[in-house]
């Protein structure tokens, strides 16, 4: 397992070199309220959600991931109360195939994170008019 987790954390490395190094000077873009800081979260359709970096969320996939196949199925997701994906599984399965892969929990999330930035921007938009 070590070795699953190692070579996925490795894999993420030069993603998050390059993204860092791209242009050192420029200011990233603010996240919508609530998100980006620790502790941060953002609410959605209700509910408050606890904002995870990409690497809390792997380590809580393999985690919940007792068959180390690299499947979470929604009853090993509910053991780990891994909230997130119980709460939105039939979102992040959408493909309906029975179990999600850490690949399919990321890229909800980014889903998730661009229309919040979107419906940010839509805010902004209506007060500058």
């Amino acid at each position: 397992m070590r070795r699953i987790l190692l070579a996925s954390v490795l894999a993420l490395a030069p993603a998050v070199a390059f993204a860092q190094g791209a242009d050192d000077n420029a200011n990233p873009p603010l996240p919508p309220s609530g998100i980006g800081g620790p502790g941060a979260g953002w609410s959605h359709q209700g509910k408050r959600h606890h904002w995870m970096s990409p690497e809390q969320i792997l380590m809580a996939f393999y985690a919940a991931n007792t068959s180390h196949d690299g499947h979470l199925t929604l009853a090993q997701a509910k053991a780990a109360n891994f909230k997130p994906v119980v709460e939105h599984f039939s979102e992040i399965d959408a493909n309906k195939k029975g179990y999600v892969t850490f690949y399919d929990i990321q890229a909800w999330r980014l889903d998730e994170f661009a229309k919040h930035l979107e419906k940010r921007a839509d805010e902004l938009r209506a007060k500058d008019q």
